[in-house]
């Protein structure tokens, strides 16, 4: 007697791909959950710009934004303070920390935080992120100059926008060759 092999029996029209694959869990979630190696971890650690990445797309940000902005604007880390007592990896001063509360030793709610700022600036100037990188540096009143059609006149601020406009280009260079 021979046996016949078990046949499988599908119904029409159901599906019979393979599951999916098992997604990789993001690197940044594994420092997230290790907030001892906060202490140590640097602005610009990659898990840190996918994170980034993940915060633009939260609050439907231009992509790079977030990113420029800490690593060629701000370029701090969690332990740094400003001299004018600006905290964290994102470098927020008290008074802005207040509408956007945040731990500053936490570098996933600080960014998480530049986040929420930015979605409610870029809602401010209309989209304008010129005017929204130079609020979140220098201040409503240099952001309105841009608004005008103007230069922000704070020399940091200058700077801070020449360096994150530097960043972003040779990132797109970098992306194009």
């Amino acid at each position: 007697m021979t046996t016949k092999p078990d046949v499988i029996m599908i119904e029409p029209g159901s599906d019979i791909s393979p599951p999916a694959p098992k997604k990789p869990k993001p690197a940044w979630l594994a420092l997230a959950k290790n907030p001892e190696e906060w202490k140590t971890v640097r602005y610009d650690d990659p898990r840190l710009d996918e994170f980034a990445a993940v915060v633009e797309k939260r609050y439907g940000l231009p992509p790079g934004l977030i990113l420029a902005v800490k690593n060629a604007g701000e370029r701090s880390n969690t332990w740094q303070e400003s001299p004018k007592g600006a905290k964290g990896v994102m470098q927020f001063i008290d008074s802005t920390r207040k509408d956007y509360p945040h731990d500053p030793s936490n570098p996933f709610e600080s960014i998480d935080a530049a986040g929420q700022y930015f979605r409610d600036l870029m809602k401010r100037y209309k989209g304008n992120v010129r005017a929204a990188i130079t609020e979140y540096n220098g201040g409503r009143k240099q952001a309105l100059a841009v608004m005008e059609g103007g230069d922000p006149t704070a020399r940091e601020t200058i700077e801070y926008l020449k360096r994150i406009k530097r960043y972003m280009m040779e990132r797109q260079e970098g992306q194009s060759g």
